[in-house]
């Protein structure tokens, strides 16, 4: 749900600890979103104001977490933490309705999202912003599948592949942002059709890089 996004503030205070745990979302919103959401700032639906929140929520819990982790307005994907896996960021969107629900999500152990997947051991999370009309800021964030810590010496080129408009090819730059890294790039996203964005790391000592495929539509 698209109305959501821009009201997902999070203000970026202190870094996580790298200790590979789940966070669940109290301590995601009370670190991160509490900056907008406690007092509402910039309009932000203040946290457990139900008659704020419904309207949002038309769609169902599933599509407003959806839209929102896609990132959208000035709101970047995951609210700019590109380390934060979906169930993460869904127990955060959980927290922000009802600080009394149960802060872990209802997903299995290890489930991935739709913008997730583990290729050959690393965890390869896809993030896409709109920057302009026809293009967006495509951000890669990668982990160590087992040890959930994040992979920063990689490098990362990725393929965004329109059936019409052809394909936008390129090496990601490393970028870091509140001290979490991520590898991103902009790149061309037109037309209504499916875009298919490959993307392929390659980690110093290995001997072939991995590959993983997202669809995507802009």
């Amino acid at each position: 749900m698209k109305t959501i996004a821009p009201y997902l503030c999070f203000a970026f205070v202190l870094a996580w600890p790298a200790t590979g745990a789940e966070r669940t979302g109290e301590d995601i919103v009370k670190a991160k979103c509490s900056g907008c959401h406690a007092t509402g700032l910039h309009g932000a639906p203040r946290i457990d104001d139900r008659e704020a929140w419904t309207p949002r929520l038309k769609k169902g819990l599933d599509a407003t977490v959806a839209g929102a982790i896609k990132g959208h307005g000035s709101m970047p994907a995951r609210g700019g933490m590109a380390d934060l896996t979906d169930a993460e960021f869904r127990s955060a969107v959980v927290y922000l309705l009802n600080p009394r629900f149960p802060a872990k999500p209802p997903a299995a152990p290890g489930a991935l999202g739709p913008n997730q997947k583990v290729v050959d051991g690393v965890e390869i999370s896809l993030g896409m912003k709109p920057v302009k009309e026809g293009v967006y800021h495509l951000t890669i964030s990668l982990r160590d599948g087992k040890t959930h810590a994040a992979i920063e010496d990689a490098r990362v080129e990725a393929a965004v592949t329109n059936p019409v408009m052809g394909t936008d090819s390129k090496p990601l730059q490393r970028e870091t942002f509140s001290k979490a890294t991520s590898y991103g790039g902009d790149f061309r996203v037109t037309g209504r059709e499916a875009h298919v964005i490959t993307v392929q790391v390659r980690r110093p000592g290995a001997a072939r890089p991995i590959e993983a495929r997202f669809d995507f539509k802009g």
